[in-house]
Parts: structure tokens; sequence; C-alpha cells
């Protein structure tokens, strides 16, 4: 009898298995980085151009009652100027041309991507944050010079009379309140989403992690807030530069000091690092992503935050 003649199969010594493992990649598919959900541009800021004198009121004339014949007394009136001039947020990658070709997924949309999250993800934790500004640098952080409102405690009660306190600014100073806007970590929203009171019903419905509404307020959520911090604010009070748009710049001619702290300065001009590279001697090719960027609160007393909120926890979970 003819010996039987083996059918072609992807397992190994199979005859055909080089036709599936020649590469072993599977490219349907790529594992992302998961970055932060950002608040900064979701918020609604006031634009205003850049390089503009802004001019303002921070103090108003008294009037009083007078009586026949009777001096009337005299009231100072205070006026402010403001300017925002454009800062910038900026990344820089470097990235072998070999790289470029032969890369699946193609590696420039990857890079470019990686670039414009990376400058987002800045601008969320500087906005949201308590730094200080620095000038000609990067603007001060909205909790800058704020106190934090102690809260008082973790149940719904609690969580009720810490929002009459973070409001209480806003009611003396006589904004519109309409338009005021809750800001918190998804963690902390989706824990006070299941807050439930004796009777196992919710207590505060239409709130999850994405955000929603809390007692009637529009809650913004973003991986860049404090895990305890729920912050109150009026965008409508908050200046933001009107984007320009954000420049990408590819060059494979470049020559960059190749360094996690560059000490490079053309506006005074200091001599760079030892890590001077040369992008057509090392056939290699740079990324870059420049956004300009600046931010001021219009009114001191647009923002007001709690600081250590904790509500729903395990201790206790009803009013």
């Amino acid at each position: 009898m003819k010996s039987g003649v083996a059918g072609g199969a992807t397992t190994s010594g199979a005859w055909g298995a080089e036709l599936v493992q020649a590469d072993a990649r599977y490219t349907g598919d790529f594992i992302t980085l998961l970055y932060g959900m950002t608040v900064y541009d979701r918020l609604g800021l006031k634009e205003v151009p850049p390089h503009v004198t802004i001019k303002g009121q921070d103090g108003g004339a008294t009037a009083n009652w007078v009586g026949e014949a009777k001096s009337i007394p005299v009231s100072a009136q205070d006026y402010s100027t403001v300017s925002l001039v454009p800062m910038k947020v900026a990344a820089i990658s470097v990235v072998s041309k070999e790289l470029l070709r032969h890369s699946s997924p193609a590696a420039e949309a990857l890079v470019r991507d990686s670039l414009l999250q990376a400058c987002a993800q800045k601008v969320d934790t500087t906005f949201l944050g308590s730094s200080a500004i620095s000038a000609g640098v990067s603007p001060a952080g909205i909790l800058n010079g704020l106190v934090s409102v102690g809260s008082s405690g973790n149940t719904a009660a609690d969580l009720r009379s810490d929002l009459k306190e973070l409001y209480a600014p806003f009611i003396t100073a006589k904004y519109d309140t309409s338009g005021l806007r809750l800001v918190m970590h998804p963690g902390l929203a989706k824990s006070i989403s299941l807050m439930a009171n004796a009777l196992g019903q919710t207590e505060f419905p239409g709130l999850g992690a994405n955000g929603g509404t809390l007692l009637g307020d529009t809650v913004v959520t973003g991986h860049n807030v404090g895990a305890t911090h729920m912050i109150l604010l009026d965008p409508s009070n908050i200046w933001r530069i009107g984007d320009s748009g954000i420049e990408v710049s590819v060059s494979d001619q470049a020559t960059l000091e190749q360094d996690g702290a560059p000490q490079g300065d053309s506006e005074n001009p200091t001599a760079s690092s030892a890590t001077l590279m040369s992008m057509f001697g090392t056939d290699s090719v740079a990324f870059k992503i420049v956004r300009p960027v600046n931010f001021q609160k219009r009114r001191t007393t647009a923002v007001s935050f709690c600081g250590d909120s904790d509500y729903g926890n395990s201790s206790a979970t009803t009013a």
C-alpha cells in the first residue's frame, strides 16, 4: 500500500506552517496607554484673546443718606488691569528611521498621539492644582491661595452641609449660581452615587463615575482631580486664552539636546548639555508638540473646594 500524504497544518513541523508563523505579531489590535480623563477643555472657560489688557473693577463706590446742607461722604473706587500672555506646554520624542519604516502599527501616529495626550495631561494637572505661577513659564493652579472647606464627615447629610459651605462665598459675592460646576474625581463621584438611605433608596440619583448632576448642579469628573477634592467653580469667571491651535512638527534635520532636563536657552544663550544630537547624523526623526496655553481666575472668588471629601465610605453611608 502507498504511504499516506499528510495535509498542511499550522502545527510545528507540518508543511504550510511557515505561512502563518512568518510573523507572530497580531496587528489587528494595539494596547494603548489609558490616559486620564481631562477637565480643562470640557468646562467652557471664558475665552479671551492673548496679549490684550483687560480692565476691571475691584471695589465700588458707597452711597449714603445725607441730611439737608450736610456734606456728602466721599468714597473711593478700585480698578485693575490684567493681561494674559501665551505660555506653552510642549513635548518632544525622538525615534530612529528604522522604527518608522518597520513598525506595525505605524509609529508616527502613535508617537504623535502620545505627545498630544501628554500635553493635555500636563495642562489639566496644572489647572486643577495649587502650584503658584512661574513667571513666563506656567500659570498658577486654580486652587492656589485657597483654603479648603473642611468636610463635615462622610454621610449624605455631611455632603449637603459641605456643599452649602462651598456655595457660601458665591452667594456672598452675588454670583449667578446657575452656571456653577462641581468638579471631582470619578472615584469620588461613584462613591457618592452608591450612597443609599435607610430604605435602600439612592441618595443622589443622576450621578455616576462619568459625571452627571448632584443636587441640581452639573458635575464634571476627571482623573487629574485630587481623589478627595470636591471643587465648585464658575467657568465664566475663569479666563483662558483662545486656542491658536496645536503645533505639530516633525524633523530629521534638527539638532536636539536629547536630555530630560535640557540646559540650552536661546534667549539668554546658555551652553547645552553633552547630549546634543543630530537627527540627520543619527538617522533619526524628532516629533514636537507645542500648545500655547494660559488661564487665570477672573475673580478670586471664582473657585472654592473641599479637600478632604470621603463620602460614602464603609464606616457610614446613610444620612
